[in-house]
């Protein structure tokens, strides 16, 4: 009966909190699926993503590369509604929750180099693109 318990709570939590990005395993072994819809009306009629997203895909660029976030400008940003909780990057064996995500498609360069992420509303789940 606890082991059930546990395995009810555990199914819970991933339904509700989705799934979470693992840092420590590289991008190029992400795992794409087919391209998401775009939104046709903003959410919350933004038409621009909230500086507090734009910080998180920054800042984490910047603890990838070792670039400084002044260097980094904003491409490109698009509100997109992702096709799960993974923002439509699940890796392998990676449980994602299967409910629309209202997010955003930011392209970042420094001059050189190019970074496409998609991120939810907040910018608290960020994905890099391959």
């Amino acid at each position: 009966m606890k082991r059930f318990f546990l395995c009810c709570c555990l199914l819970f939590c991933l339904s509700f909190w989705g799934c979470q990005s693992d840092s420590t395993i590289p991008p190029e072994l992400s795992q794409s699926s087919p391209e998401p819809t775009t939104n046709p009306k903003p959410m919350n009629d933004q038409t621009q993503p909230p500086n507090t997203v734009i910080t998180s895909v920054t800042e984490q660029i910047a603890q990838q590369t070792g670039l400084k976030t002044d260097v980094l400008q904003i491409q490109e940003t698009e509100a997109k509604t992702w096709s799960d909780g993974c923002l439509g990057l699940a890796k392998p064996d990676e449980f994602c929750t299967q409910a629309l995500v209202e997010g955003w498609r930011i392209v970042v360069t420094d001059g050189q180099q190019t970074w496409v992420y998609r991120t939810d509303q907040t910018g608290r789940i960020l994905r890099q693109e391959s």
